[in-house]
């Protein structure tokens, strides 16, 4: 018999710092706003998820997102990550329940600051040339700006020569926020930590040209105020 227990969060949603019930059924962990966005990111990412063979989600957190992905796309495999390894059990958990058939692999500890964990990630993707796409959602600004780096560098590491990393998540462009709200998020966001904020497209794309052969091919509009951002690995010929 499963027990559910209630915890508060802090969590965000639509830009702002709430306090939230973080429900957990057995071990699966559920956030309320995780799953709101579940179908709008998944719909961005169907032109991918259709081209894919092997998927590397970082930062899986509860498991929610990859449990709807898979759900979605069964003949797709799907290798979770997540930095807090309690999480785990959730993971596991919700992709228990997924058909005999979907491809979900166990998940891999990955601090993205850690070359050792990005071989690890490499070595996973045995049998290919790489991963044909990366995903991460709502991350970049709860982490330091080396953890971002981290991510981008060793995304481009991993990805197979024309595969693409996907970020969403709230951002700036050219140093400015797309609205009030955002910027008050920023402010909210550095005042629990000095090290967190909402992150500028720029930058990012300055450390994926430079350090990580990927391009910047698309910046979407998203709910909420959040952006959808695309790179692509390019080739040395390119």
């Amino acid at each position: 018999m499963s027990t559910t227990t209630t915890a508060t969060a802090q969590v965000f949603d639509n830009g702002v710092i709430k306090q939230a019930s973080e429900l957990k059924t057995g071990d699966k962990v559920f956030l309320a706003p995780t799953d709101r966005n579940k179908d709008v990111i998944l719909d961005a990412l169907r032109p991918f998820l259709s081209e894919s063979n092997l998927v590397l989600e970082v930062a899986s957190g509860s498991g929610q997102h990859v449990y709807h992905f898979s759900n979605a796309y069964p003949e797709v495999t799907f290798q979770p990550t997540e930095y807090d390894t309690s999480l785990f059990s959730s993971i596991h958990a919700y992709t228990a329940d997924l058909p005999a058939n979907n491809r979900v692999r166990a998940p891999l500890e990955l601090d993205a600051t850690k070359t050792e964990h990005w071989h690890a990630v490499s070595k996973a993707a045995i049998g290919s040339t790489g991963y044909d796409l990366v995903i991460t959602t709502n991350v970049f600004h709860i982490t330091p700006w080396t953890v971002a780096t981290g991510i981008v560098r060793g995304s481009g590491q991993v990805l197979r020569s024309g595969g693409h990393f996907v970020l969403y998540g709230a951002f700036k462009r050219n140093g400015k926020f797309s609205t009030e709200s955002n910027a008050q998020f920023d402010q909210t966001l550095r005042g629990r930590d000095p090290s967190w904020g909402v992150r500028d497209i720029e930058e990012i794309q300055k450390v994926a040209e430079t350090e990580a052969q990927m391009r910047l091919v698309e910046i979407r509009d998203m709910p909420s105020n959040n952006y959808l951002l695309v790179f692509k690995k390019i080739s040395l010929e390119e």
